[in-house]
């Protein structure tokens, strides 16, 4: 210890470049770990990665070039199956959702859809109120003015849609659906881009009543926290039942497909793999950013302990060669060598945890959420702190060991 004291500015030196290193390891090995996460949730503001619909609506048979709808599809099903996505196993990965009722219509001459929809919709679930709707959906959406009441006489029109009418929230709108002519007021003008533009929205429960189908919906729009699927298939559950198991309990789109298909007869749960596919591409891609970072923070860290302790061994090179002469053998001396490093690199270390704890804390934290510190990372700080002790100390203790004491000595 007293040999540490005596080298204060040196040992402060490595103390820095070890936790420096370590640090930035831990910080990014934080990110890393919930980067998966943290990125689906901050994509689930694109709008959702799933689509429930009728079984067979998607299905289009080719009949001679006939063009058929499946009799279910065209019947839709009980908007109450909302709230059994929050009985699945999966309920705690289902963020939002929307159903919808579309409606043909014509407006200023031309054919549009008048979706019904929720906005802001209590759902009654076993924990409570579920809050869900298009506002939440599509959070990038900007509207001006204010969403439809349930059951009133209001629309919100799609911005470009309301341009070519003219159209400002509080102005009425004259609507046909069949041969019926209906004075509906905008309630808001909805920034969506794309073909959303271009349709009319109202409350689900209005769409309901004048189509005439009480608590019909033609399909729910989902959005879901999952993780990509594998490119290999899914392990076969006779020959490898742990395998299969696992593979069960991940969120794959598939695997939450099909428990959310059981949960709701009739209908099918179709994932939005391109979207789902495209995540995964951009989690790879920054994991292995955060991977060439750490081992380029790691590189620095290692070349800076060996030229402070390479300095150091130069300049206790007397003090060495004397501990030589008057008996010391090669193995005490690395003893103490080592003692002292391993000193420094446990200190580093701890202290690195704590600072890379804080560090990807404020990254996390500044733009997806509050973190936690990581307690797993720890052993990890520690076993990377030793890493970087041991090759940033491993020449000049080799360097140390090959002092010629009566050389040294005699100067």
């Amino acid at each position: 210890m007293r040999s540490l004291e005596a080298r204060r500015a040196r040992v402060a030196l490595g103390l820095t470049v070890v936790a420096l290193g370590t640090g930035m390891a831990v910080a990014l090995a934080t990110l890393a770990l919930k980067v998966g996460d943290d990125v689906a949730l901050a994509l689930r503001a694109a709008g959702p990665n799933f689509v429930i619909q009728p079984r067979g609506a998607s299905w289009t048979p080719d009949l001679g070039g006939a063009e058929v709808t499946a009799a279910r599809a065209s019947s839709g099903f009980d908007e109450a199956a909302v709230a059994d996505l929050k009985k699945s196993f999966w309920k705690n990965n289902i963020l939002q959702a929307a159903p919808e009722l579309t409606v043909p219509a014509v407006l200023g001459g031309q054919a549009v859809a008048l979706v019904g929809t929720w906005f802001d919709h209590p759902v009654a679930t076993e924990e409570g109120a579920w809050s869900t709707g298009l506002h939440r959906l599509h959070p990038t959406w900007t509207l001006q003015g204010r969403w439809p009441r349930d059951g009133a006489s209001e629309v919100a029109l799609g911005r470009r849609l309301a341009e070519q009418l003219r159209a400002q929230p509080g102005s009425p709108v004259e609507l046909t659906i069949g041969a019926q002519p209906l004075r509906l007021l905008v309630s808001g003008v909805v920034s969506a881009d794309g073909a959303d533009d271009q349709r009319v929205w109202t409350s689900l429960a209005q769409a309901q009543a004048l189509s005439g189908r009480p608590s019909r919906v033609d399909r729910v729009w989902m959005s879901a926290l999952v993780r990509p699927g594998p490119r290999t298939p899914p392990p076969d559950a006779a020959k490898d039942p742990k395998g299969y198991e696992r593979y069960m309990c991940t969120a794959y789109p598939t695997v939450v497909a099909a428990e959310l298909e059981g949960h709701m007869a009739g209908v099918e749960v179709i994932p939005a793999t391109e979207r789902i596919t495209g995540e995964a591409h951009i989690v790879t891609r920054l994991t292995l950013l955060m991977l060439l970072l750490t081992a380029a923070a790691l590189t620095a860290s290692i070349l800076g302990l060996l030229s402070t302790t390479t300095a150091t061994v130069v300049e206790r090179a007397t003090e060495l060669a004397l501990l030589r002469a008057i008996g010391a053998s090669p193995r005490q001396l690395l003893s103490l060598l080592i003692g002292e490093t391993g000193i420094v690199c446990l200190a580093g270390g701890l202290l690195g945890w704590v600072l890379g704890s804080l560090g990807g804390d404020a990254m996390r934290g500044s733009a997806l959420g509050a973190a936690t510190f990581q307690p797993v990372l720890l052993p990890v700080a520690l076993v990377i702190a030793a890493l970087v002790g041991v090759l940033g100390t491993l020449a000049p203790l080799r360097m140390a060991l090959r002092l010629d004491p009566a050389r040294v000595l005699h100067g």
